[in-house]
């Protein structure tokens, strides 16, 4: 049950992800992609309607599995298909809801009596075969969206981001700062917008962390012997401006501090700065063998 390519996946012609907001055509889709399970029978392992005989399944109890739904996320309304002006952390709480649940239903004995087959069910096929069908949408739609092997729709990022996302693995020996960069790299890849608020915050607090590591306690000082792993310099008077540069939009934007006087972090500056500073503390880490 493998999710079907295209012509233009297959040639390197479908056009970037790069949209923040799930454009109509794939919110409709996914869900009905939801809605179509309900109607096949996904979700009758865990919402089973028993046969009459009281010997086995034969259907899905929609009515409650609908006010399990209702109750987890009250924003959508059902037939899912009337939710399609639900924002998008509600789509994205169905789907992680729906792939918690789910499981491919195949038949199993046939009831001659009721007429109609008993079913059986097969979780793990259910599940990859879910995760395959959504990413298919979300990678169709340009989404900037995936689920993972944990069944969680994570934010993989613009194309400026995914390689800092991708490389910000740190090996400090410093367990609380390994710690603020893991946590902020978690945080930046969730689909909603205050955690990765939150994630950029943390990246900041990190790169303060990091300027103290070689000399705790004398910032100034280990900041510059930060600087002097890197031998070329051109490039580490580079670095310095903007290390100086980055610790000024700290001070000035509410990410280190919060004063009614400081400047708001606007939405679409949050990959552009997340990639400034990931991209400074991945060379600082590395030259200073600080990198996994």
């Amino acid at each position: 049950m493998a999710s079907l390519d295209f012509y233009s996946d297959r040639n390197g012609s479908a056009p970037p992800r790069d949209q923040d907001e799930l454009p109509d055509a794939t919110r409709r889709g996914l869900l009905n992609l939801v809605q179509s399970k309900i109607d096949a029978d996904w979700f009758a392992q865990r919402f089973p309607e028993q046969c009459l005989d009281g010997n086995g399944v034969c259907g899905t109890n929609v009515e409650a599995l609908t006010v399990d739904l209702q109750a987890l996320i009250p924003e959508l309304g059902y037939p899912l298909l009337t939710s399609n002006g639900s924002a998008d952390e509600a789509i994205f709480d169905l789907l992680e809801y729906a792939a918690q649940r789910l499981s491919l239903p195949e038949q199993d004995g046939w009831h001659s009596f009721y007429r109609h087959y008993e079913l059986k069910f097969d979780q793990k096929r259910g599940r990859r075969s879910f995760r395959e069908e959504v990413n298919q949408m979300l990678s169709r739609g340009r989404a900037t969206f995936e689920m993972d092997d944990a069944l969680q729709i994570q934010r993989f990022g613009t194309p400026e981001v995914r390689g800092v996302l991708a490389d910000l693995n740190p090996n400090t020996r410093d367990a609380a700062l390994d710690k603020l960069i893991v946590d902020s790299r978690a945080l930046f890849m969730s689909y909603r917008e205050g955690d990765r608020k939150l994630g950029l915050e943390k990246l900041w607090d990190a790169f303060e962390r990091l300027k103290t590591i070689e000399f705790p306690g004398n910032k100034k000082a280990s900041a510059q012997q930060l600087l002097a792993h890197i031998n070329d310099e051109p490039f580490r008077e580079l670095l310095e401006a903007e290390m100086r540069a980055l610790t000024n939009i700290g001070n000035g934007f509410n990410l280190r501090h919060h004063e009614t006087d400081k400047h708001q972090v606007p939405t679409e500056a949050y990959d552009y700065l997340y990639s400034r500073m990931g991209g400074l503390m991945i060379t600082l880490l590395r030259e200073s063998g600080r990198l996994a």
